[in-house]
């Protein structure tokens, strides 16, 4: 009966286990937490830009709205957090639950209506991109 009482919960190994898990969590968001906000968002159609907005000037949401291939409007709505599609009139609605974009770097497409949506700028880069 006094054997019983004096197992542990967890062993030695698993504790361990455990920290790991943590160290790699906290090194993750630590990771996450360091990359550059997005500055602009930029919108193109086809490949050219329609529409270029600099995040931080807003003082609250923007709205704008692009005709696509086909006629398919895409709204996008800008606010100094960052860019997200709200409206398509596209089959499949993948652009409109991307959600909100934040980061440089991310992107949101339309494909059948042919219109993208990505965030720029931040802190600069050690690199240029050709």
């Amino acid at each position: 009966m006094e054997e019983l009482t004096r197992r542990r919960l967890i062993s030695r190994r698993d504790s361990l286990l455990l920290a790991a898990l943590l160290c790699v969590a906290a090194g993750m968001l630590l990771v996450f937490s360091l990359l550059p906000r997005a500055s602009t968002a930029v919108i193109e159609y086809d490949g050219n830009i329609v529409a270029e907005q600099e995040l931080s000037a807003l003082a609250g949401p923007k709205e704008v709205t692009v005709e696509g291939d086909g006629g398919i409007e895409v709204t996008v709505r800008l606010s100094p957090q960052g860019a997200q599609v709200i409206r398509s009139g596209c089959r499949d609605q993948v652009c409109v639950r991307t959600g909100l974009i934040t980061r440089a770097g991310e992107s949101v497409l339309c494909l059948p209506a042919k219109v993208s949506v990505r965030l720029t700028g931040g802190s600069g880069g050690d690199a240029q991109t050709y």
